[in-house]
């Protein structure tokens, strides 16, 4: 997705038809992270307006103070994000004209070499290229290395015997241990419970929920029938 996620850029971009562009992962982080905002904003406004049926005062409380904290923790992260430097900027850059470029009388030196054919009797070659290939072979093959976050969110599940939910806080401290990429915009070491849902909801619409917990207290955490649903997608 490069176009701003509103329905009349959604309807301009299908009308249109504009060519594709690689997009900045840091600039759809800022994004995402400023939707988030507003549509937390929005909820806090219609939570301290409604009337709830059936809710105690003290729920009420809780859960506008649950929202609140996401709220100004989203506002943490969108300023963050702001600060920071792109750190995509030299990919989407051209190299100057030239910069690289040989000098025209420099010709390249290959003594020794009459033909490149000459490289296949090199001893040691062939075990090298074997060693190669393995070596892509076990990495591909790796099982601690998860093909989605989705995969690595079950993961941690199965390791606490498949519950019905696991909190988001520990989600996060258990895929904080992961190696590489959890999406385009943030590693897995980069990890925090709003990076989480953001990548969750938006990339494979995985929404975060808050059972009880056994004291009555609410927290926030994400449902087993859910990532499974979105692995089935």
């Amino acid at each position: 997705m490069t176009q701003f996620p509103t329905l009349i850029d959604q309807i301009a971009a299908a009308v249109l038809a504009p060519a594709e562009v690689t997009e900045n992962p840091h600039h759809r982080a800022i994004l995402d992270v400023f939707v988030e905002t507003q549509e937390l904003d929005r909820q806090l406004a219609e939570l301290a307006a409604a009337e709830l049926p059936g809710v105690s005062v003290g729920e009420q409380l809780d859960t506008l103070t649950d929202l609140l904290v996401e709220r100004m923790a989203a506002g943490a992260e969108l300023s963050a994000l702001l600060s920071t430097s792109c750190c995509c900027v030299a990919t989407f850059e051209p190299d100057p004209p030239g910069e690289y470029d040989p000098a025209e009388d420099d010709e390249p030196d290959f003594e020794g070499f009459d033909d490149f054919e000459d490289l296949e009797g090199m001893e040691g070659m062939d075990e090298f290229d074997d060693l190669h290939e393995e070596a892509v072979e076990d990495f591909l093959s790796c099982p601690s290395r998860p093909q989605t976050i989705i995969h690595a969110c079950l993961d941690v599940f199965d390791a606490h015997g498949s519950p019905e939910y696991v909190s988001s806080a520990e989600l996060v401290e258990r895929l904080r241990e992961l190696p590489g990429q959890a999406d385009a915009r943030w590693r897995y070491s980069d990890l925090n419970a709003l990076r989480l849902s953001l990548i969750l909801r938006r990339s494979h619409g995985v929404q975060s929920h808050r059972p009880r917990a056994a004291d009555g207290s609410r927290y926030r955490a994400f449902r087993h029938a859910d990532l499974l649903a979105a692995l089935a997608d």
